[in-house]
């Protein structure tokens, strides 16, 4: 959908919202003014290795309680939070990657939030307009699994999902979560909206962020603690060879996340000062080499280079530097 189209359906959005105050359709596209949760159109499923393919509704009752004690849950165990994002739900292949790799690699509670119909196309403007009711309904369960003992938090979210955290750090304050991945985070009326309605630092004790698609669908502004810019984060090598590239580029970023649970030799980055930078060819590969994925050091900040293969297994391990550029 054009820039144009975005603007002109927002308004259609502006001018209904006015006129009711009850969840309604605009077209195919299903507008929720009724921010209460839980919502039907927000569900919660838990995998763990005692159910790898048919995940377990979290349902949680209007009084706040839940059935998640009843479930496979152990709170002892880390917990995966997966968000998907516009045009998709919950079983999209690279999604389920990630689900099915941290089940590989170990005991674990695997969360996917599925708001699909809130989600679905070709309502994008108002896909966005309801991420922040999602967002306060993941808070809500957030909620009742650190009441049951949860601590290990960690939230994933793709493209559009990856903004919906956002809205869960604010429902959950003074608390923080421990730790938010955005995969690619939606570029498309972002730009100029306040750091407190998308993804930020400032929304959990540490956020990393994977670009792949800049410009296009996905943020060019760092959104994170630490940013990796894969292979720069604006193509993908590989992509243009696929029937649609720029679908490509942006879905990597889930992808090569999901690659880096159980990857044996790693992706690894550089520090580069910014896009400008690198753009110029002024960022040769160059030492601390940084672990880019889910074994991320936390402690590591700013702006950083990933090159990747063209196919699986995307992973390069360490890279070499030259001694003319150190």
């Amino acid at each position: 959908m054009a820039l144009g189209s975005f603007l002109i359906f927002g308004a259609m959005v502006s001018t209904a919202l006015a006129q009711t105050g009850r969840d309604f359709f605009l077209g195919p596209c299903l507008v929720k003014t009724n921010r209460t949760c839980p919502d039907d159109e927000v569900k919660f499923f838990l995998y763990t290795r005692r159910n790898r393919e048919n995940g377990q509704e979290v349902n949680i009752t209007t009084s706040g309680s839940s059935n998640i004690r009843e479930l496979n849950f152990n709170p002892v165990n880390p917990t995966k939070v997966i968000i998907h994002g516009y045009n998709s739900d919950m079983q999209l292949d690279s999604l389920v990657s990630i689900r099915n790799e941290y089940l590989v690699r170990g005991e674990c509670n695997v969360i996917a939030v599925d708001w699909h119909r809130l989600a679905a196309a070709p309502c994008y403007p108002v896909a966005v307009h309801n991420v922040p009711h999602v967002g306060r309904c993941l808070g809500q369960l957030i909620q009742i699994l650190r009441d049951v003992g949860a601590t290990d938090l960690h939230v994933i979210g793709f493209s559009l999902g990856a903004h919906v955290p956002a809205f869960t750090a604010r429902a959950l304050r003074p608390y923080k979560l421990p730790r938010i991945t955005g995969l690619d985070p939606a570029m498309p009326l972002y730009v100029t909206v306040s750091r407190d309605e998308k993804l930020d630092p400032r929304d959990a004790d540490f956020v990393d962020v994977f670009h792949t698609n800049a410009f296009i669908q996905g943020k060019v502004e760092a959104s994170g603690h630490i940013d990796f810019y894969m292979n720069g984060g604006i193509t993908q090598p590989g992509c243009w060879e696929k029937r649609n590239p720029f679908g490509c580029n942006h879905h990597r970023a889930a992808v090569y996340f999901a690659e880096s649970i159980n990857s044996e030799v790693g992706f690894w980055g550089w520090p580069c000062p910014g896009l400008l930078s690198y753009l110029l060819g002024l960022c040769p590969p160059r030492f601390p080499a940084v672990l880019a994925g889910d074994r991320c050091n936390t402690q590591y900040r700013g702006f950083h280079l990933v090159k990747t293969r063209a196919q699986e297994p995307f992973a390069e391990g360490p890279f070499t530097v030259d001694p003319r550029d150190t």
